[in-house]
């Protein structure tokens, strides 16, 4: 080891601190080199991920644009009522006029009156009113005069409170009659002394509202409009007031069209069993009508078909609802004509007509034209989406790349990545060159209005895709099959390479496999087949298992194609590769 440098008699005046700090600086000069190659590969990575973000940007909107009918969609418009319309792709551009005579409808069922009648001897919050009685006050007027009562539903019984009314000095007789029912449900006024005016702005009380008799027709004589008592659907059925009393206690069931319905009247209110009617598979829908104070099923599915009911066990619901013996109303089937022709008859008021999906609303008493056009807007706006991300990542390399120019600040933080300048190029060539063998009169996107700009165009208009929107517009109209083909047309074939050492001897179907690739199929001389699937956009193999006998077949092992094996079956390997047989540009 050599000794150790030693410095002596220096002047007084060497500046040691300086000597070291420089030293000590000469020391850190590799050190500031990697934090700065360090800044400057974060600077690139952010970058790359901004990019990555782009071209994902690009590629969904490819996968969309690519996409089957992504610019074949139809718009429609209906003139007329009675008709709603909509269109798939399929549909035919054209005008077809709809008539409808009848609507298709389904079997109903609508039950008795439920509610027990009025107990007018019980307080007024006592009684099944449907609507609760408020305290305070009321007003009746006549020509004899003007009288004010109070009520106090606490205190007094519906019969305390007719005892009241005929008691006034104004000439009116109060009592309570039966609804068409025969319940004891109506509540009705009659004058000796001219019209009857009811209620004044002064009222406290909704007695006259909760009776309805607010709203009842007539001048000397005034009647409920329907009938002032209604079960709760919400209370417990136990104590829901029933006419005749509640259905049978205990965990209960009835059935409609072969479901069974459970139900327990301690634990559950009219409302939950038609939940549990409107939720089950029956194939019917449940309401209740305060009005008629009765229970209505309908059949969700049109036509004649009736509705098969039955309690059983103890059950009795269906029974104390009217439901069990009801007549039943058969539903029919819709009747329509197209362009004035024969009838035609639906069970649906749903019908399809070639891509075209008609909902019938109402009879009609002139036809209603229904016009199915090309969606020329949406197919627009799919194009614009693809080009917009397409500029865009043009943009991002041209940015992350840009090369030291008299600005040394311009240059971008991969300028020396030329494999993304290639890439640019690439992209830039898929765009303008022609599809591979592509089914109709369209071959490029230059054909269809979307170009880098015109031939002659002046230096530096052309960086940019670019639509024509006239041109698109003008093909799309004239040959729609042709402008989706040059978008979305893709074929996939798969062949058996020759001279294969493993046991298969041929393959036949049409692949329906998503992307391109190779299998490598090694088999045994058991018939086990393994397939290593290499995908040509460089993801990540995909490895499935399958088997096959001598001279016998597999379907499973690649999508859409079957593998025949030969007469001996072999230890070795077979290469099947996927590849385009047509391709559209955008694909």
């Amino acid at each position: 080891m050599a000794d150790p440098i030693r410095i002596s008699n220096f002047f007084s005046t060497f500046d040691t601190e300086s000597v070291i700090s420089q030293l000590t600086q000469a020391r850190q000069i590799p050190l500031l080199k990697l934090d700065s190659q360090k800044s400057t590969a974060q600077v690139q990575k952010a970058l790359l991920n901004q990019l990555a973000g782009s071209f994902s940007a690009l590629l969904a909107r490819a996968k969309t644009l690519s996409g089957g009918t992504s610019v074949s969609g139809k718009s429609v418009t209906v003139d007329g009522a009675g008709v709603t319309a909509s269109a798939t792709a399929a549909a035919a551009a054209g005008v077809v006029t709809v008539s409808v005579s009848q609507l298709a409808t389904g079997t109903s069922a609508t039950g008795g009156a439920i509610s027990a009648a009025l107990d007018s001897a019980a307080l007024l919050n006592a009684s099944n009113f449907a609507t609760v009685v408020t305290a305070g006050t009321f007003t009746m007027k006549t020509a004899a005069g003007q009288a004010t009562l109070t009520v106090d539903p606490t205190t007094q019984s519906l019969a305390a409170v007719v005892t009241a009314i005929n008691a006034t000095a104004i000439g009116l007789t109060a009592s309570i009659q039966n609804d068409s029912n025969g319940r004891a449900n109506i509540l009705q006024l009659t004058s000796a002394s001219g019209a009857i005016t009811l209620g004044s702005g002064a009222d406290t009380s909704n007695f006259l509202a909760a009776t309805n008799l607010i709203a009842s027709p007539g001048t000397t004589t005034r009647a409920s409009t329907v009938g002032i008592a209604r079960l709760s659907p919400a209370a417990k059925m136990v104590s829901a007031m029933f006419n005749g009393g509640p259905p049978n206690a205990g965990a209960q069931a009835f059935s409609i069209n072969g479901v069974t319905i459970n139900y327990d009247t301690a634990a559950d209110s009219l409302n939950d069993v038609i939940s549990r009617i409107n939720a089950s598979t029956s194939g019917v829908t449940a309401r209740y009508d305060s009005l008629t104070d009765t229970v209505k099923l309908t059949q969700t599915k049109s036509g004649s078909t009736s509705i098969a009911l039955g309690d059983t066990g103890g059950g009795n619901l269906l029974a104390k609802l009217g439901l069990d013996t009801a007549t039943q109303t058969l539903g029919q089937n819709a009747q329509y004509s197209i362009d004035g022709g024969p009838t035609q008859y639906s069970d649906s008021n749903s019908v399809s007509l070639a891509g075209l999906a008609l909902t019938l609303t109402a009879t009609t008493t002139t036809p209603a034209k229904v016009s199915v056009s090309q969606d020329s807007g949406a197919a627009l706006a799919a194009l614009r989406g693809f080009v917009t991300d397409f500029n865009s990542v043009l943009d991002a390399i041209t940015s992350a790349t840009r090369a030291n120019g008299k600005d040394t600040s311009t240059s971008g933080a991969l300028s020396s990545d030329a494999s993304l300048r290639g890439l640019q190029t690439t992209l830039r060539t898929m765009v303008s060159s022609a599809g591979v063998s592509i089914t109709g009169n369209f071959k490029t996107l230059s054909e269809i209005g979307v170009s880098f700009g015109a031939i002659g165009s002046a230096v530096g208009s052309t960086n940019k895709l670019q639509i024509d929107e006239t041109r698109f517009k003008a093909a799309l109209a004239s040959d729609p099959g042709s402008v989706q083909a040059v978008l979305s047309q893709f074929k996939l074939d798969a062949a058996l390479a020759p001279a294969g050492t493993g046991s298969l001897a041929s393959l036949s179907g049409s692949y329906s496999g998503g992307r391109a690739g190779t299998y490598a199929i090694t088999s045994d001389m058991a018939g086990t087949l393994t397939s290593v699937f290499t995908p040509l956009d460089g993801g990540s193999p995909l490895t499935t298992t399958g088997s096959i006998t001598a001279s016998g077949t597999n379907s499973t092992l690649i999508p859409g194609i079957t593998l025949t094996a030969k007469a001996v079956l072999a230890a070795g390997t077979d290469t099947i590769t996927v590849a385009p047989s047509k391709e559209s540009v955008v694909a």
